[in-house]
């Protein structure tokens, strides 16, 4: 049996052309015809039966007299009644307790903690170009040395976090006050 070769066929093989069918045609929509047909010859006859005049009477109506009708007059406020809310309004002091806010000490921004020293060296490079000083801490863990840049101690969170969105402009981004 001769093996067949896919590669060299021809990929572009006409098929057979398939006998057209003959198009169905639809029945003619006599029903939809005569419901229209008869819808407009009705609004046609509708039209022919008005007249350009109205063929109701016309009535006058009577006038009718009107009387001015009274008007009630309110009774007049007692006048022994007194209102005392008003002058205990004008007159309330209220006590308000004011609770004096602890200052929760200073705030020290973090902005990285790394392995490598440096690393954190290269971003207190950075810190310095955006015009704040920055310290590289040392601390050892559990798992090995980490390096920490901190910034501060800020004695208002105002500065601290002034201070964040500064270095945020810079593209110095991550970093958190505590």
């Amino acid at each position: 049996m001769k093996n067949k070769d896919y590669v060299s066929q021809n990929k572009n093989k006409r098929q057979p052309r398939r006998a057209s069918k003959a198009r169905e045609t639809r029945p003619f929509p006599v029903f939809k015809l005569s419901m229209i047909l008869v819808a407009v010859f009705g609004f046609a006859y509708f039209l022919s039966q008005i007249d350009g005049e109205s063929s109701s009477d016309i009535v006058e109506r009577e006038q009718k007299t009107t009387t001015k009708k009274t008007k009630q007059t309110l009774p007049p406020p007692p006048e022994d009644e007194e209102w005392q809310f008003i002058e205990e309004l004008e007159n309330k002091q209220v006590k308000v307790s004011t609770e004096e806010l602890e200052d929760k000490g200073p705030y020290i921004v973090r902005c990285t903690t790394v392995r490598s020293r440096e690393r954190a060296e290269a971003l207190k490079a950075k810190i310095a170009f955006a015009g704040f000083e920055s310290q590289v801490k040392e601390y050892k863990g559990t798992s090995g040395v980490w390096y920490r840049v901190d910034l501060g101690p800020y004695e208002k969170k105002r500065t601290a976090e002034k201070t964040r969105h500064e270095l945020k402009r810079n593209n110095i981004h991550g970093c958190l006050f505590r």
